[in-house]
């Protein structure tokens, strides 16, 4: 059926449009010679040129459409093309307004010949899926409320959205910010949620963003959710946080370990070199007793060869060298003191360093411990609130239940004194009355025996043994 309806389609609109380009093209070819002033010639040219343009047109946007870069002008540009055929067309014996049965009559023939190529490329845009005039502000929205669409036009050209993404952003934000008018309209009429007359509200309250009875009644717990996934997100957010900070942290200790391993490795390059220099120094004052002797050899020669005036000069001068051999020796034996202070100091820095690394390591292993093991408990507490959640919704509990549940594992996951009413309205984002009776419902609920990591509810088990019955 649908092979034989599209050659039926296919032969149909080749007829259609090809009837509607000769005719066309014979009115504009003598409209365009009696009645606009071009020759015989040119007036053909006329005539094909319009009506070409008008395939041109919807050709390339066909093309561009194809290659993901649509151009909307050039749509607009073969509709104007269009209504000039159309106007040509039907002045083309005479003014309009004298011949209206002959101009509706030639005017009809370039609407077939459009809607024969439109029709094509619209089959060729359903049949490749092709991003054309899928995503585009419909015309009626324009006059049933133009402001609001004013608004989603330019959310569209501002941010480069589609009309489907924008239209859903705004029909989010709008849904919740009637949800928070409902909110303070509760409030103001000193009602809670999830009470029968609280929840009659909601279907008249949401009934202009299109949201049927049901929806509207479920929109509660649709908004708890959110807000408890927000929430979680932010937990995690900060646990993350956390972690970096306490990374960076090891990370600087870290380096500050590496710093202090560098300048026990640069003194240990410092005594080194200061041994080399005692060593110099040492061969120096060998070369100082070496002068020493021979100047004391000297002495003795002159002792017998000169006045004594003489011999008293040389021995003079041979103390004074004794006196700088003995100071050099202080000062080689001081600086073999120093080295060997160092070279201890240096065999301290590499025992500390050493030491050091062992104690990163231990900080390391037993960081990564913690990490696995805060891992597992946060797995293991995900999948308990998830069973629960799961649980709860199977029991079709009311916003109250749940709450109360929301609390009981806050207490079991702390103690009943570590959880203060604070904290209850702060999970719960009730009044502190509200909490306060919240979590004495709650204590009452771990009395009778709820554990949800064991799976076990006293009202679900009291529900099914009633079924039971």
């Amino acid at each position: 059926m649908k092979i034989t309806l599209g050659i039926v389609s296919a032969v149909g609109g080749c007829v259609m449009g090809m009837a509607g380009f000769y005719l066309s093209f014979g009115n504009l070819s003598s409209a365009g010679h009696t009645t606009f002033g071009f020759s015989a010639d040119d007036a053909r040219i006329f005539a094909i040129g319009v009506d070409v343009a008008i395939v041109t047109c919807l050709v390339l946007d066909l093309f561009m459409a194809c290659i993901r870069t649509s151009w909307p002008v050039l749509r607009l540009l073969a509709h104007g093309m269009t209504a000039a055929s159309i106007y040509f067309n039907a002045a083309a014996h005479g003014a309009i307004a004298d011949n209206l049965d002959k101009a509706a009559s030639h005017g009809l023939m370039p609407v077939l010949f459009v809607i024969g190529v439109e029709a094509g490329r619209r089959i060729l845009v359903h049949q490749a899926a092709l991003p054309a005039d899928h995503d585009v502000i419909p015309g009626h929205r324009w006059i049933l409320a133009p402001r609001p669409t004013w608004r989603i036009f330019r959310a569209m050209k501002l941010w480069e959205v589609g009309y489907a993404e924008a239209m859903a952003r705004q029909r989010e934000r709008a849904i919740f910010n009637a949800w928070n008018e409902y909110k303070q309209e509760l409030r103001k009429a000193g009602l809670v949620e999830g009470e029968p007359e609280a929840l009659a509200r909601l279907p008249r309250k949401l009934e202009p963003f299109g949201l049927t009875v049901d929806q509207a009644l479920a929109l509660p717990d649709h908004m708890a959710r959110q807000e408890l996934r927000r929430r979680q997100e932010s937990e995690q957010r900060a646990r993350d946080l956390e972690l970096d900070t306490e990374r960076a942290q090891h990370e600087a200790e870290k380096a500050r370990l590496a710093h202090r391993k560098e300048m026990a490795t640069l003194r240990a390059d410092l005594t080194t070199t200061e041994g080399v220099a005692g060593a110099r120094a040492r061969g120096a004052v060998a070369e100082a007793e070496a002068r020493a002797d021979a100047r004391s050899r000297a002495v003795a020669d002159l002792d017998e060869a000169v006045e004594e005036r003489e011999a008293a000069e040389a021995r003079r001068q041979a103390a004074e060298a004794d006196a700088r051999v003995a100071e050099e020796r202080a000062k080689v034996a001081e600086a073999d003191k120093r080295a060997a202070a160092d070279a201890a100091l240096a065999e301290i820095e590499k025992q500390r360093a050493a030491q050091a690394r062992k104690q990163v390591a231990e900080a390391e292993a037993h960081a990564a411990e913690a990490e696995r093991q805060a891992a597992e408990a946060r797995h293991r507490a995900a999948e308990i609130t998830r069973r629960a959640v799961e649980a709860e919704d199977v029991a079709n509990f009311t916003p109250r239940q749940r709450r109360v549940r929301v609390v009981a594992r806050m207490i079991l996951a702390a103690s009943p004194r570590d959880v203060d009413l604070a904290a209850v309205e702060k999970a719960i984002g009730k009044t502190t009355s509200t909490a306060s009776t919240t979590k004495a419902a709650a204590v009452a609920l771990l009395a009778a025996g709820y554990d949800p990591a064991a799976g076990f509810d006293p009202e679900i088990a009291r529900d099914a043994e009633r079924d039971r019955d």
